[in-house]
């Protein structure tokens, strides 16, 4: 009787039919930890040389507290992840290449010095790790860590560098290797390598073991996904051997990584094919430069631009050679190339942001948006697209257009699950007008998009006779011989579904914008 009533209340504690975890219910907020929010000013200058405040060579002060602080800033715009730079140590110090024409710190966290312990500049009193990741999961969010396998921290030193006699070594799990006494084979010593970085050997298997120890830590302190950097530099086999070992210790662990093409799409599916099994359990995904807009570098920066959305058909109709296109992670720009707004002082108008936005959250893949979109923050090249959002900003995004959007869309992309996990396919297409249908589970949406500067009448045909809800205004029709039309307005949205409904987005506000005109 005993064990039948602890078998009950188990069962009834922990249910055995709980839905599995699925990422692409997920919308993604990047931030650059040390550009984020400065929340404990004791942490920011720790050896003495690192920290020069408006050099974006170095370090700003964005610190965990920081973000613990002000995560309700992201939640408020409706973001469920967070992902995070790097945030494993970082040279002791400022950093100088041997000729003396670069240097920098490490701020942004990818030139790992140990890799099993925390930068100090991030951590302090009840704003550790751990705690960061216990604050994100109370918010209701998950936390993506951004790791890197491929390389250290930059060995071409200066003597002037502090740590110059220890230049060719990297840590983690308490050992130490050293590239200039390489006797356990653990570095690439010949091409190609990035940069100056020390290379780890990925054709020597005590490497990946010593990674997957690594890295399950963290994913056993409670990350909920990683985003893995540099995958073209390291071979197949290792990466399809490394998720399969994250996937072994953790289920609905989600991974997508990083690839530098926006044209070679065979090289980039090939991630999300390296074993089978469904994404969220084997595998990784990838983010999907191709539909990127980073200023100068993305394709569909162009179409944004007053480009054709041709454009897009182009990319999507690749969509096939990826395991399944729902898990890219899409975006409109990141820390590697300059902003979506451009490098000048002034801030892109807002239409600008509303046409590309109402893309990347209702297309098929998982949005992902750069801290500093909610107030359209501009930057060049790196470092300059890395400026500081610190309290200022955030205080300023309550003002800015884009930051209400966002709340907008999020509540839209989170009303119904076609807009999440549904198939694309495309309904009409012209130089300023784009529709496209996402089904799912016998649902469909059906979403129609104008940039331009006057208002859209749209139709399209073969869609499923039946009563539809418009989830921007709430507004109601049906539909008979398969045919929708409806008016879209200047650099709006409207987005029909056909099935269930959760919520009513259509009442959250938003901010009322005037268009300047030009």
């Amino acid at each position: 009787m005993f064990k039948t009533a602890l078998l009950l209340s188990f069962f009834l504690a922990c249910p055995p039919f709980a839905p599995a975890a699925d990422f692409r219910d997920e919308t993604i907020y990047l931030a650059v930890t040390d550009r984020f929010a400065d929340g404990d000013p004791a942490n920011n200058n720790i050896y003495g040389d690192e920290y020069v405040p408006g050099n974006l060579r170095y370090y700003q002060g964005g610190d965990f507290r920081g973000l613990i602080d002000n995560l309700d800033h992201i939640k408020a715009m409706g973001f469920t992840a967070l992902w995070i730079t790097p945030p494993v140590m970082q040279p002791p110090g400022r950093y100088v290449n041997s000729s003396q024409t670069y240097d920098a710190a490490g701020y942004h966290g990818y030139w790992a010095w140990d890799f099993s312990r925390i930068d100090p500049h991030l951590e302090s009193k009840g704003a550790a790790y751990p705690d960061l990741i216990k604050a994100v999961h109370g918010k209701g969010m998950k936390l993506i860590q951004d790791i890197v396998l491929n390389h250290g921290h930059g060995g071409d030193t200066h003597p002037s560098v502090k740590w110059y006699a220890d230049r060719g070594k990297v840590r983690g799990l308490g050992r130490e290797y050293d590239y200039f006494a390489d006797d356990k084979n653990w570095f690439t010593h010949k091409g190609p390598v990035l940069a100056d970085l020390l290379d780890f050997n990925d054709e020597n298997p005590e490497v990946l073991k010593w990674f997957t120890a690594i890295y399950g830590k963290y994913r056993d302190m409670g990350v909920d996904a990683f985003r893995v950097d540099t995958l073209v530099w390291m071979k197949n086999d290792f990466w399809r051997d490394f998720a399969a070992a994250m996937h072994k210790g953790k289920k609905d662990f989600f991974m997508f990584g990083e690839a530098w093409t926006n044209d070679d799409f065979k090289t980039l599916s090939s991630y999300t094919k390296l074993s089978p099994g469904d994404p969220m359990n084997s595998a990784m995904s990838v983010l999907d430069m191709p539909l990127s807009s980073m200023g100068g570098w993305g394709p569909m920066e162009k179409v944004f631009k007053g480009g054709d959305y041709s454009k897009a058909d182009e990319i999507l109709r690749h969509d096939g050679e990826y395991k399944d296109a729902s898990y890219l992670v899409t975006y409109l720009d990141n820390h590697d190339k300059p902003r979506f707004s451009g490098g000048t002082g002034e801030a892109a108008p807002a239409e600008r942001y509303f046409d590309a936005l109402n893309f990347y959250f209702t297309a098929r893949g998982i949005p992902c948006i750069f801290y500093g979109t909610e107030i359209r923050m501009p930057g060049g090249e790196d470092p300059d697209n890395r400026r500081m959002l610190g309290a200022g900003g955030i205080e300023k995004a309550k003002s800015d257009p884009v930051y209400a959007h966002l709340q907008k869309l999020n509540a839209i992309r989170r009303s119904a699950l076609p807009l999440r996990r549904g198939a694309q396919t495309r309904l009409l297409a012209s130089p300023n007008q784009y529709a496209f249908r996402r089904d799912y589970g016998g649902e469909t949406a059906a979403v129609f998009l104008n940039k331009d500067e006057k208002t859209a009448q749209l139709k399209a045909s073969g869609l499923p006779d039946g009563n539809w809800r418009e989830l921007y205004t709430g507004s109601r029709l049906k539909v008979k011989g398969g045919v929708l039309e409806t008016e879209v307005p200047a650099h709006g949205l409207r987005v029909f579904v056909n099935g269930k409904i959760k919520g009513s987005p259509w009442k959250t506000a938003e901010m009322n914008y005037e268009r300047k005109k030009n």
